[in-house]
């Protein structure tokens, strides 16, 4: 290997330019998806509840959580940190693997390594609790490979085997976590065959049978973990039972066509979309204060990167093009991509950016060595400095526009909480929670759930399995159909949690835009916004509003889930006020109408005036009435709404003949 003082430059590097990727915006970002179920599950149970949540599909993944949650805790930001290091210390494990498979060269190593570490496909780096398993996998593996290569070349037989030893330990370390990074062993032994292939004067068959000969001991890691993972251990989802999933696959004649044109899907994706994709979908749609510090930071990282590859590629004669070495990378390079992706695809899936950019990560790897290798062909020293430069900056940009979209869904999804314990002092066990961010992705139920039971139900529970209180489902079509025909009961059993999602008892909450208010939606008379989606129109009228108890004592999100409470705005009256009308406090009302106005604040949402006109209506205060008719009016959609809602008013509630005059002559004329 190079010398240490060339190594550790390196290292240093890939420190610093992969913490400018990863950490500006870390302290930032609180729970994200999964996130919530685990940390909700960690706050009824204790710490060994994680080897209940993952013993149906990967219960090593319990060995990593136990002690990281031993030490972090609850607080998002630790888990951010120990994430970033499980990163760099995975591109240090491929830049020591590979300084010592091609130890003249400088370029290629910290190339290679440098563009994995900040690999701009993968963008579940935010998402920093549930994919700490995922990113110590990742860390396990190249350390494993490493600790391979390290073994073949050392000649003394006790170290050797300590090596090996080692490698087989943290190869199977990495396929607890996760079993589909198992194409890394393609790698591997890619790796082994390059070595033991460059014997001078050795016929082909002693090469290929030296080859089998000191690989062998290395298949223990596949062959070890596949046997136990195929016939000791039964998973219980679906998606993680290779058997089940490989012979579905195989049922079909046209499965092999179909894995084929994956495999070149994936390929492009992983080695070319990767690096353009993502960037476009996140960084350019950024806020241009934001973008203008994205710069910064991708400029700052491309500036070292510059600098650091000018200064590795003096006097280093071996980095050329054309080289044997260098076609040793490619193929490298070509053959990790392949294996990465074989076992993703095998059991049917497909690498789509950004929703599904965890498959990408081992390929990752394959990825890098190619594009360093073919950078390498460049015969100017200057372009092959400039180039992995141009390419960081696109990484840099990708993660921080990946990471201010985790910090804006961060920062709405905790407004959205605060304003419901606002509003809402407990909420009747039971109820089926349909809620609506805005903006933010609700593609599992446990996003609702997970926030609404830390607020409302987070006493520890001695049975098992959890029993979710305030279960909640996502707006699917099926879902809308359920509520809509009254169909039953579901009771979905999941990770150690269990709920009973009733459809015929549902209490729906939406937030339109993110600058307005939460609306608790009373089904007898749904007020709805425009900008509502049209499957919240369908299911409003379901809604029972009666779930929430109003004589409850306030519940206060916890700061480490939730952040510090937001400044009292227009939102934190509006609840208070919608309270009151619940609770049929109408006199109470004015007086914060007035408190909010005095401090400046007006509602975003015309809608959001409806407390108060009614209050006003109520308390016969005619010009006040009025005045918040004219803007509750102005659209025609809110106009046809209020006037229905109002008419039912009337009916329920002792008005003035002056204000039901302003009523049908002001609003529904």
């Amino acid at each position: 290997m190079q010398n240490k003082k060339t190594f550790w430059r390196g290292v240093l590097i890939i420190f610093v330019v992969s913490a400018i990727a990863y950490l500006p915006l870390a302290h930032q970002i609180g729970y994200q998806n999964d996130d919530w179920y685990l940390m909700y599950d960690m706050q009824v149970k204790d710490v060994n509840f994680f080897h209940e949540i993952f013993s149906g599909d990967r219960p090593g993944r319990a060995l990593g959580m136990i002690p990281l949650f031993s030490i972090f805790g609850f607080e998002p930001y630790y888990y951010h940190l120990s994430a970033y290091l499980f990163r760099f210390l995975g591109g240090v494990g491929l830049y020591w693997a590979l300084q010592m498979l091609w130890d003249k060269k400088r370029f290629t190593p910290l190339a290679a390594a440098l563009l994995f570490t900040v690999y701009p496909g993968f963008l579940s780096q935010t998402n920093a609790i549930d994919y700490q398993s995922h990113i110590l996998g990742l860390f396990l593996a190249t350390l494993s490979v490493a600790l391979t290569i390290r073994s073949v070349l050392t000649i003394e037989r006790t170290p050797r085997i300590l090596f090996a030893a080692g490698s087989i330990l943290a190869g199977w370390g990495y396929l607890s976590q996760m079993e589909y990074f198992i194409g890394i062993e393609v790698f591997r032994f890619a790796a082994i065959f390059i070595l033991l292939w460059r014997e001078q004067g050795a016929s082909f068959g002693r090469k290929l049978m030296k080859v089998i000969v000191v690989s062998l001991p290395f298949l223990l890691i596949t062959v070890g973990f596949l046997a136990w993972r195929m016939v000791f251990f039964t998973a219980e989802r679906k998606a993680t039972d290779i058997g089940l999933q490989l012979s579905q696959a195989l049922s079909s004649p046209l499965t092999l066509l179909w894995w084929l044109n994956y495999l070149v899907q994936d390929t492009f994706s992983v080695a070319l979309v990767a690096w353009g994709l993502p960037m476009y979908l996140l960084a350019f749609p950024m806020r241009l204060r934001d973008i203008m510090f994205g710069f910064g930071w991708a400029g700052f990282a491309a500036l070292l990167t510059i600098l650091g590859f000018g200064q590795l590629g003096k006097n280093d004669p071996e980095d050329g093009p054309g080289s044997g070495q260098g076609r040793e990378a490619l193929w490298l390079g070509l053959l990790g991509i392949a294996g990465g992706l074989i076992p993703v695809i095998l059991v049917n899936r497909h690498v789509t950016l950004p929703d599904y950019s965890r498959y990408t990560l081992i390929a990752s790897i394959g990825a890098a060595v190619l594009l360093a290798a073919l950078i390498e062909q460049f015969s100017s020293r200057r372009v092959r400095s400039v180039v992995p430069g141009l390419l960081i900056t696109v990484a840099v940009l990708t993660h921080y526009g990946n990471a201010a979209r985790a910090v804006n869904e961060t920062q709405a999804t905790r407004n959205f909480w605060w304003q419901v314990s606002w509003r809402t002092p407990q909420i009747q066990p039971g109820v089926t929670l349909i809620a609506s961010y805005p903006g933010s992705p609700l593609s599992e139920d446990y996003f609702i759930w997970g926030p609404a039971n830390l607020i409302y139900y987070p006493e520890k529970q001695d049975t098992d399995p959890v029993e979710v209180k305030l279960p909640a489902s996502v707006l699917t079509d099926d879902a809308v159909l359920n509520i809509i025909t009254n169909d039953g009961v579901e009771t979905p059993l999941r990770r150690g949690n269990y709920l009973e999602r009733d459809y015929g008892n549902v209490l729906v909450m939406i937030q339109s835009r993110s600058n307005g208010c939460v609306r608790l939606i009373n089904g007898e008379v749904p007020e709805l916004s425009p900008a509502d989606q049209h499957r919240l129109l369908l299911i409003a009228p379901f809604s029972r509003l009666e779930n929430v108890d109003t004589q409850g004592s306030f519940k206060t999100p916890p700061v480490t889930a939730f952040g510090e409470e937001p400044e009292h705005g227009w939102c934190f009256y509006y609840q208070k006020a919608d309270l009151a009308r619940q609770r049929g406090e109408w006199e109470q009302i004015p007086a914060l109408l007035k408190q909010a106005l005095d401090e400046g604040h007006y509602p975003e949402d015309a809608l959001e005036w409806m407390p108060f006109l009614q209050a006003s209506a109520v308390l016969n205060d005619v010009d006040k009435v009025r005045s918040t008719v004219k803007l509750v009016t102005a659209d025609k959609f809110l106009r046809l709404q209020v006037c229905g809602i109002m008419t039912d008013f009337m009916e329920k509630e002792t008005l003035s003949d002056e204000v039901r005059t302003i009523i049908e002559h002001g609003i529904c004329k």
